[in-house]
């Protein structure tokens, strides 16, 4: 669906089925330079098992026009701003919410948190940890839009079985894919969003006051974005399990699909 939002166009995925009373809510937020079609397996599954799907593409991305948002904490801001319009006029249930995310979008989760925390149910981060600081060269060459931020996004996203094809689905490359999805970024997009990454030093703040021992964290064993050593810290700050998936990198949810949906099957269902 299609809403307006302070002006601009703002595109909500539901997984295929419209919301009702009743039901719990699970809000995705995607990662940097990418769209709501990363949760497509998750997005349609928890629609028809009990869940009101929000996954919204963020200002400048996918669906969505506007600006893009240059800090996490405005982000998070923006995904309050959109909850508080889709319960008001678009008949999504005033109810606590679970809050996902990846990458980019597990701080913005974990952020939006902090800053509502009695709106939010728990937490589920995917291919995140903290700090996640972005190297000199990616953000240079994302910042003069050149497609080595592409190549090196890819490569250091994935892991080698994935880089090599390794697929359940013949004839489907996730990093080719993951390739195509960040092309599609319009100029400057994806440097706002990698600076607004690695300038990010507000977690502790919303670790405090969002509370320990209900956040899940879901991550790669072979990921480079965000190494487990980051993953870790996050986990340890917010007193969150850990699940780390073989033979995956930072795109646990095509890298792993069906590892990736049971591990969250295990924690909502």
């Amino acid at each position: 669906m299609k809403i307006r939002l302070a002006g601009a166009e703002v595109f909500v995925g539901q997984g295929g089925v419209d919301w009702e009373a009743g039901r719990r809510t699970l809000v995705l937020q995607h990662g940097a330079g990418m769209d709501r079609t990363v949760w497509v397996l998750l997005a349609r599954y928890f629609a028809r098992h009990g869940f009101n799907l929000v996954c919204a593409d963020l200002p400048a991305h996918g669906g969505s026009r506007g600006d893009a948002l240059t800090t996490v904490e405005a982000q998070a801001a923006f995904l309050w701003q959109l909850l508080d319009e889709l319960q008001e006029s678009h008949a999504l249930p005033s109810t606590p919410a679970v809050l996902g995310g990846h990458s980019m979008g597990a701080l913005i989760a974990v952020e939006a948190a902090g800053q509502q925390p009695e709106r939010v149910e728990q937490l589920l981060l995917f291919g995140s940890g903290y700090p996640m600081p972005v190297a000199q060269p990616l953000l240079e060459a994302a910042a003069a839009n050149e497609q080595t931020a592409v190549d090196m996004i890819a490569i250091y996203s994935h892991c080698l079985k994935s880089q090599l094809g390794h697929n359940a689905v013949a004839g489907i490359s996730v990093q080719n894919s993951a390739m195509a999805l960040l092309e599609r970024c319009a100029p400057g997009v994806l440097h706002a969003d990698l600076a607004a990454c690695n300038a990010y030093a507000g977690l502790d703040a919303a670790a405090k006051a969002f509370g320990e021992g209900k956040a899940t964290l879901i991550v790669g064993a072979e990921d480079r974005m965000t190494p487990l050593k980051m993953s870790r810290n996050l986990a340890g700050q917010l007193g969150a399990e850990l699940v780390v998936l073989k033979d995956c990198g930072h795109m646990v949810m095509s890298e792993q699909p069906e590892d990736t949906l049971q591990a969250v099957r295990r924690v909502l269902l």
